[in-house]
């Protein structure tokens, strides 16, 4: 039994409050599109999946070349420069 909305799309809320088993029962008779439309609803911090990594073509010292930094030393040279410890 799929949980859907009047506009026939998931009740990602109503799912996401199923007791473990009942979720898992519920999530095991989604099709691969339901399944991605409920994964893509979520809040970023909120899935019951695994982590999928993201396949790039260049390295993190390439990354980092072109400007892009690493959240963990920003966040510490924020604290740094406000005194925030």
């Amino acid at each position: 039994m799929v949980l859907l909305k009047e506009d026939g799309s998931l009740d990602v809320e109503r799912m996401n409050n199923l007791p473990l088993e009942e979720w898992i029962e519920e999530m095991e008779t989604l099709t691969e599109n339901q399944v991605e439309e409920y994964i893509s609803k979520l809040p970023v911090n909120e899935s019951k999946e695994p982590v999928q990594p993201v396949v790039v073509d260049y390295t993190l010292k390439e990354e980092l070349e072109r400007g892009s930094v690493i959240a963990g030393d920003f966040i510490n040279k924020l604290r740094k420069r406000h005194s925030i410890k």
